[in-house]
């Protein structure tokens, strides 16, 4: 599951009673080579294992569009490898683990099938197994869930318990 062609990370800590339903903050970062960009990717932990992966430029990070903000490097496929094999050591740590992220909307774009989700979309799909994860896509508000099969074999109901919890806490998803 571990993609070669991505840079290296490192953990950089961990922030616990984050509120919102969010059980602890991980921060990581890494360096783009191509660009010698500074990138932040902030994982955050919910009930029922579930993980939302976010990143962004580190010179963004006091702007509160960070997630909206295009780099223009051409690097994308790379960034998201990297992104995804924080979420495969995090896999490996937790087997229980699920994952989430949103493909956020640049200036100007709707929040529906973004451009940001449609190369989320693209990559993930490719790359990650159907047999351990469950794919459920929301076109709607750009988000994408990759749901543990073994999870769902002992909680049916995972996906629809997962959606009421990001319902109740985010008033993006109503």
């Amino acid at each position: 599951m571990i993609n070669q062609d991505c840079y290296p990370f490192t953990f950089v800590h961990r922030s616990k009673n984050c509120g919102q339903g969010i059980l602890y903050v991980d921060i990581y970062r890494f360096k783009s080579t191509k660009s010698n960009l500074v990138y932040i990717v902030r994982v955050e932990r919910y009930e029922h294992n579930m993980y939302a992966v976010k990143f962004y430029q580190k010179n963004h990070r006091l702007s509160p569009k960070k997630y909206q903000i295009l780099s223009h490097t051409f690097e994308a496929r790379r960034i998201i490898y990297t992104c995804m094999n924080i979420m495969f050591m995090l896999y490996k740590e937790n087997p229980r683990a699920s994952f989430g992220f949103i493909g956020a909307n640049c200036e100007n774009e709707g929040i529906e099938n973004t451009k940001r989700y449609r190369v989320y979309y693209k990559i993930v799909a490719t790359q990650v197994s159907d047999n351990i994860f469950k794919h459920v896509e929301n076109m709607e508000k750009s988000a994408y869930m990759l749901i543990n099969r073994n999870e769902l074999k002992e909680y049916p109901d995972l996906v629809e318990e997962i959606e009421r919890t990001f319902q109740e806490l985010y008033n993006y998803f109503d």
